[in-house]
């Protein structure tokens, strides 16, 4: 029986290795555990993700019973996964693309030095340099963390006035450092030229450095000031040339930073000069896109992925040409008082999820990233129009009632 070492992941995933024979170790954080998870995982052990001794555990591990392949799903176990592969030499993807993608700064470098499009950029050490940044390319510009992710502490600005708030902000934010000391032990910061055009996102799944488009995925998010993304629809509705050019952008991009195996999801702005990456990820796309992907062409980038680790040639034919989308809820700042049409909605045409995170009682405010959204439902269709109005459909008839705070 092979044997797989996972860094992170979910019972739905643990399911799906045990399916594809492996003897599963699991690598994950206390809180992030359910019961469940021992009666399907071989072992499991309790660890935040990132914690670098995870990867001396793991070779202790392998010295008595050696691993066959490594894998991670998420953000902040893609790292030490390709640290394990590297250091142990079994099948996984290697440490390369993970570094570049994990931190924008070097991703841009890399993109610059091999003639990829990109944007303007600049790591920046200081408030100086993020306006001396701007300075130079012209405001509006975008600061980020180099390895955030799920929208959080995206800032745009506008003038000088607006920078040592956002970049303090960036430093002190207790999520930013949480998510991220374990990869890196300070909290850099990218500035970027702000540039204007559709937004999509990308997903593949690569084995042996082969890469295969399984769909491209329009996005909406609340623009400015935060850009947190409430919903997903594909296929994307962009004219075909332009699709057709982003797909070989990201097909470049991918071979160019040597991602070989399995999924990846990327960022890109069709801006007035074509199609730039904003950021890629080694990795499934989150809110529920690797769903969505499945729902639409057949391809279920988990198992694909998970096959291809046991040895078996990955399930990547695309068997399926239908739509599907997701909506996030938008909710004011307030108390909730009371929630209705839940039931209606899940059982409204096409819809696959209904998933409402808040209760009467919570608190609710306008979400500043990914994580504080309240909630989403998601439906597929026969093409991806038709999947957005199954889901607009059933999103009206879901009635969330907010009362102001007392001030």
């Amino acid at each position: 029986m092979r044997r797989l070492i996972m860094i992170g992941g979910w019972t739905e995933i643990y399911v799906k290795a045990k399916a594809c024979g492996f003897h599963l170790t699991v690598v994950q954080q206390k809180e992030d555990i359910t019961f469940e998870d021992f009666l399907i995982a071989d072992q499991i052990i309790s660890s935040p993700m990132g914690e670098k001794v995870v990867v001396d555990l793991v070779e202790t591990l392998h010295r008595r019973e050696a691993y066959h392949a490594v894998v991670s799903f998420q953000e902040f176990g893609l790292l030490n996964a390709a640290l394990i592969q590297e250091r142990l030499g079994i099948l996984g993807n290697p440490i390369g693309p993970v570094l570049l993608t994990r931190d924008k700064g070097h991703m841009r470098a890399h993109m610059k030095a091999n003639g990829i499009p990109s944007i303007p950029f600049a790591t920046v050490n200081s408030p100086e340099e993020v306006i001396a940044f701007a300075q130079q390319c012209g405001w509006p510009i975008i600061i980020k963390p180099v390895n955030g992710a799920g929208s959080l502490q995206v800032h745009k600005l506008f003038s000088e006035d607006e920078v040592v708030p956002a970049y303090n902000a960036i430093k002190q934010d207790f999520l930013t450092t949480d998510l991220i000391k374990y990869d890196f032990p300070d909290i850099g910061i990218i500035a970027e030229k702000f540039i204007e055009g559709p937004e999509v996102s990308v997903e593949a799944i690569s084995w042996d450095g082969q890469h295969t488009i399984l769909g491209v995925t329009d996005k909406i998010t609340t623009g400015y000031p935060g850009f947190v993304e409430t919903g997903h629809s594909m296929p994307s509705a962009l004219a075909p040339e332009k699709i057709d050019a982003i797909k070989r952008l990201t097909i470049s991009f991918l071979t160019s930073i040597g991602h070989l195996y399995g999924p990846s999801h990327s960022e890109i702005i069709f801006s007035e000069t074509g199609p730039v990456i904003v950021e890629s990820h080694t990795r499934t796309g989150g809110d529920r896109i690797f769903e969505m992907t499945e729902l639409a062409c057949g391809v279920d980038m988990f198992t694909a992925t998970l096959q291809g680790l046991s040895g078996a040639f990955p399930d990547i034919q695309m068997t399926k040409t239908n739509g599907a989308a997701i909506r996030y809820l938008s909710l004011p700042t307030g108390r909730v008082k009371s929630i209705s049409g839940l039931d209606t909605a899940h059982q409204s045409p096409g819809v696959v999820r209904c998933d409402i995170t808040v209760k009467a009682g919570d608190i609710c405010k306008r979400p500043q990233n990914s994580d504080e959204r309240a909630g989403y439902i998601l439906a597929n269709g026969d093409s991806g129009p038709q999947a957005i109005e199954n889901v607009m459909r059933a999103l009206a008839k879901v009635t969330v009632e907010v009362e102001r705070l007392n001030a």
